[in-house]
């Protein structure tokens, strides 16, 4: 697993979502997948991959807007200050694209490679990861927690300062206006989000060539020892670093098969750590919940491996289990990164081969197999 990655660094280095760098990498990984799978396919989808991260500067420049608007019209900054929290929240926070149709659409790919199994096809499992990487988040690497931290606080001034224009509309008291000073005292702060990326593209060892390596192992795994009653589905998303946009596009073009076929997403993400392999319970940005029974199941998994694991709600980012969930498709997502607090690699030039640790990698294939074998005996 090890090799893949260094291999994939080694020729396409970072791969910035929609780059060739990242089709490169993607076409590199199917002919891998053809070594061991029954069917590969690249899907090409068109997304506005940048609608995500660049409607920052949107959202920084209206909250000046609404500043100033408070001096002459406290009805519209309380109007436009409400609008340009709501679309942060719903476009940005939450993953629900709602910006999305400002953006141009762009190009970028899936790979899909499908085992059959010995018998009649009753379920589908997907093992998955994503493949590209992102642009650094350089207040993350050169301030590490703290740079996270002014993060949360820059994105709650944006959402609070619709609910103070409101008030300050609202109430004519003169103790409200000292609300004014404080959301401007944190308008430096906003610099974070407008200019919140560095122009290196991380390697993405672990985030998440990780998860993309533990996938292909279980093709080789599972094309010398097939399932009997479960096809697996090796799927390398690309763009998931530009707001889910390959799971996105994958659930959403093929969701009446996915259903049809009893599909269910076992989602890998930043294998990194022992210490910290998680099974997600829910996705806090995305306002998603995993289902106990899913859960349960893989929680069993580890068990039966003999993998110590933790079960913990994600409140960083969003993962492509996300992107299945939303569209009513069944999902788990398994991390091995500290949930807690920043972990220097993340999205940081740090993210190299160097940060992981082996032992993570070889507990979670332990794990997957176990898992994947289980649901087929329960299926069978």
């Amino acid at each position: 697993m090890l090799v893949y990655i260094e291999d994939i660094i080694t020729r396409f280095g970072g791969r910035y979502f929609g780059s060739e760098q990242e089709r490169g990498a993607q076409l590199h990984t199917a002919e891998i997948l053809r070594k061991y799978c029954d069917k590969v396919d690249v899907e090409e989808f068109l997304s506005p991959l940048e609608a995500h991260f660049h409607s920052l500067k949107g959202f920084c420049i209206t909250y000046v807007i609404v500043l100033g608007l408070m001096f002459i019209s406290p009805l519209a900054a309380a109007i436009v200050g409400v609008i340009n929290s709501f679309l942060f929240v719903g476009h940005f926070v939450t993953y629900r694209h709602w910006l999305d149709f400002l953006y141009k659409k762009k190009p970028s790919w899936n790979v899909i490679g499908d085992i059959e199994p010995t018998g009649e096809a009753k379920t589908t499992i997907i093992v998955a990861g994503h493949i590209d990487s992102v642009k650094e988040f350089k207040y993350w690497y050169r301030f590490k927690q703290n740079g996270a931290v002014m993060t949360i606080v820059a994105s709650f001034s944006i959402v609070l300062l619709g609910v103070y224009a409101v008030l300050n509309a609202a109430i004519s008291a003169p103790w409200i206006g000292y609300g004014w000073w404080l959301f401007a005292a944190l308008t430096p702060l906003l610099i974070v989000l407008f200019d919140m990326h560095g122009e290196e593209v991380v390697h993405g060892a672990s985030d998440n060539l990780t998860g993309v390596a533990v996938s292909v192992e279980m093709a080789k795994v599972f094309s010398q020892e097939r399932l009997k009653n479960t096809r697996l589905r090796v799927i390398s998303f690309g763009s998931e670093e530009a707001c889910l946009r390959g799971a996105w596009a994958y659930a959403k073009a093929h969701k009446e098969q996915l259903l049809k076929e009893k599909a269910f997403l076992f989602n890998l993400d930043t294998i990194k750590d022992t210490e910290h392999l998680t099974i997600g319970t829910s996705e806090v940005n995305t306002l998603v919940f995993y289902k106990k029974e899913h859960i349960d199941l893989v929680e069993q998994a580890f068990i039966a491996e003999n993998v110590p694991v933790k079960k913990l709600p994600l409140m960083v980012g969003a993962s492509d289990g996300s992107a299945f969930h939303i569209q009513g498709l069944p999902a788990i997502c398994v991390i091995a990164m500290d949930s807690g607090s920043l972990d220097p690699s993340y999205h940081t030039r740090l993210d190299t081969i160097d940060c992981i640790n082996p032992e993570a990698l070889e507990a979670m294939k332990r794990v997957s197999v176990r898992f994947i074998k289980d649901w087929d005996a329960r299926n069978s």
